[in-house]
């Protein structure tokens, strides 16, 4: 499953704006991860964890997919350009 910004997203005053709310904070996503794929054995579980690895964020994210041990590939904007940041055990085949 993957969640991402790519489609649903606004922008005030020039900040991008996520359509995904992070309950930490009651407010939408505003940061460079734009997008989350995860293989999971079901799709409901990979829905769950793609959405909440894209609240956490660039930095939270992946260290918490790393830690968990899920199969996980991220999406960061740097310089106006998208770069995958793989999770170990996430293959392209």
């Amino acid at each position: 499953a993957t969640s991402g910004d790519y489609r649903n997203y606004f922008e005030i005053g020039g900040v991008r704006y996520s359509h995904e709310i992070d309950p930490r904070t009651g407010w939408p996503v505003s940061h460079e991860l734009a997008q989350v794929t995860v293989l999971a054995p079901d799709c409901m579980h990979a829905d769950a964890w793609a959405t909440a690895l894209l609240v956490l964020g660039p930095q939270e994210g992946p260290a918490l997919a790393r830690r968990l041990g899920l199969k996980a590939l991220f999406l960061v904007r740097r310089e106006g350009e998208l770069v995958e940041v793989p999770v170990e055990g996430f293959r392209f085949d």
